[in-house]
């Protein structure tokens, strides 16, 4: 947690630059992290933003996860598909899978993402005997314009051939198969596992010499282990931060409900998922329990986060209870989210990070165990994000902040000026259809649609702000989150007199 705090009660961490200044209420106020001392040898090179994402023992052991940027993008229909997984994950934080949408969907997402081995690609496959009809079905549904032909359509089966999008006409070679139409494996160009293993300057002078974008690698009896592609290979040689698991594959987050939570855990599970997320608006309930009971008993091997709370006793409940590895913090504060107007159950979003953070410090303390916070909702700019940071937060959760990238699953509308892309919450109408197929009980809406500006793609985006939040660090007089926790000041700012502040001391780690 920050050190003090000055400030008056409960806030938004809404960045002014949001708010139109024609359009902001009487009084309108926000939060801001004060500068401190810059000593010489503070440069924007020694600013480190690594943060643990799963719960550890400082001093003894390290988190199996650790984040290599403090983000991860929200488990929203309009935000996390798996094309913002991967790159997200290239760029060092984590994405979480939305789970309103049927199991097996959410698991083919899980398994795109987890076939990229830096640039090496777990790739799909088809059966020599798999009709057109069906190839080009799975290449609408993907996206994919080559599939790799192996016997018995095996994921490591001996490798036949590859079929591409001009290997056939969808109409005129209707009920022939694969076979008819690939190119088999002697016309192709392969490289050998005991050739290339997975060194990547190795895949790449291979790469260079093919006639092909993609280079299948076999293993030595001719069975397909993956294949590289050169657009990945330029990608993977850029990213420095990639987030990779023990196998050196992209990793991702899922998230469940506690509906359907015994089917989808098992698929995803399957699906080799790095990390589950109960994902629930109000996490402090018998239903998260049961949830998190079925996960440490079916799957003890899983890390999973648990939310959302926004006080002491719900962060207690998740983690003496539950046992959950982090914690998500925040209701009621998205900028499509409802709930406050409707019911008035919500909590602004410094007093939930700053009393959660409160009850880890004092967790810390009893057990030596650190359990990281996620700050989820109203995160709007760089600002706030150094804000929530400040405030005790390890991890920021995106959502708007993320939608208008190229990576979120929506389309450009670019008869809009200037061009912008659809976002809804998932307590929207929209949202809440898949849901209500499956039997749930919606009485009124929690959430709304909207549309965010179209902002390009995510790398540049989201490069530039955490060069920001960097800056923010180093401006502030520290080095890491970790410093922000223990020595940054936060205070109300404001257009108008605030009147007395008042300054809370902080406890430090």
């Amino acid at each position: 947690m920050a050190k003090r705090i000055i400030r008056e009660p409960s806030f938004p961490l809404s960045s002014y630059d949001v708010v139109p200044f024609n359009e902001r209420p009487s009084g309108y106020r926000g939060l801001i992290t004060l500068p401190g001392y810059i000593p010489r040898d503070l440069s924007p090179d020694s600013i480190h933003i690594s943060v643990p994402l799963i719960k550890y023992r400082p001093g003894q052991d390290e988190p199996l996860i650790r984040l290599n940027i403090p983000v991860m993008s929200a488990a929203m229909q309009a935000v996390s598909g798996q094309q913002m997984a991967k790159e997200l994950a290239r760029l060092g934080g984590m994405s979480v899978i939305y789970c309103s949408q049927p199991i097996s969907d959410q698991a083919e997402m899980v398994r795109t993402v987890k076939r990229h081995k830096g640039a090496f690609v777990e790739v799909e496959v088809v059966s020599p005997e798999d009709r057109i009809e069906y190839v080009a079905e799975r290449m609408r549904k993907t996206g994919y314009s080559k599939f790799f032909v192996t016997e018995g359509r095996q994921q490591h089966g001996l490798f036949l051939g590859m079929i591409t999008d001009n290997d056939f006409d969808e109409k005129i070679h209707r009920g022939l198969t694969v076979k008819d139409r690939m190119r088999p494996v002697n016309q192709l160009d392969v490289a050998y596992d005991h050739e290339i293993g997975y060194d990547i300057k190795k895949a790449n002078d291979l790469a260079k010499e093919s006639h092909h974008s993609a280079l299948p690698i076999l293993y030595d009896d001719g069975r397909l282990r993956d294949v590289i592609f050169r657009r990945d290979i330029r990608e993977h040689r850029e990213y420095k931060t990639e987030l990779l698991d023990s196998k050196k594959r992209l990793m991702v987050a899922a998230a469940i409900n506690t509906h359907d939570y015994k089917e989808r855990t098992k698929a995803l599970f399957d699906a080799e998922v790095d990390l589950l997320v109960i994902d629930t608006s109000q996490g402090w309930t018998d239903y998260v329990e049961e949830t998190a009971k079925h996960i440490q008993r079916e799957y003890p091997q899983i890390p999973f986060i648990g939310g959302n709370v926004v006080s002491a006793e719900g962060f207690k409940f998740l983690v003496e209870t539950c046992g959950v590895y982090a914690v998500k913090a925040g209701m009621g504060i998205g900028s499509i989210c409802i709930t406050p107007h409707q019911i008035g159950i919500a909590r602004g979003q410094d007093r939930a990070i700053e009393e959660v953070a409160q009850a880890r410090d004092a967790y810390l303390k009893e057990t030596g165990i650190y359990i990281p916070i996620i700050a989820d909702g109203g995160i709007r700019s760089v600002r706030d994000m150094l804000v929530a940071l400040a405030l005790g937060a390890d991890v920021v959760m995106l959502g708007r902040f993320l939608a208008g990238t190229n990576e979120s699953p929506t389309e450009i509308n670019f008869n809009m000026s200037p061009p912008k892309k659809p976002y809804w919450g998932e307590g929207s109408a929209r949202a809440r259809l898949w849901r209500e197929k499956r039997g749930y009980n919606y009485e009124f809406d929690e959430g709304v649609e909207a549309w965010v500006d179209y902002v390009g793609p995510l790398e540049r985006y989201l490069n530039q702000a955490m060069i920001q939040l960097k800056d923010g660090i180093r401006k502030s007089g520290t080095r890491t989150i970790d410093g922000l926790h223990r020595d940054a000041i936060v205070e109300v700012i404001s257009e108008e007199e605030a009147g007395p502040s008042v300054l809370l001391e902080r406890s430090t780690k």
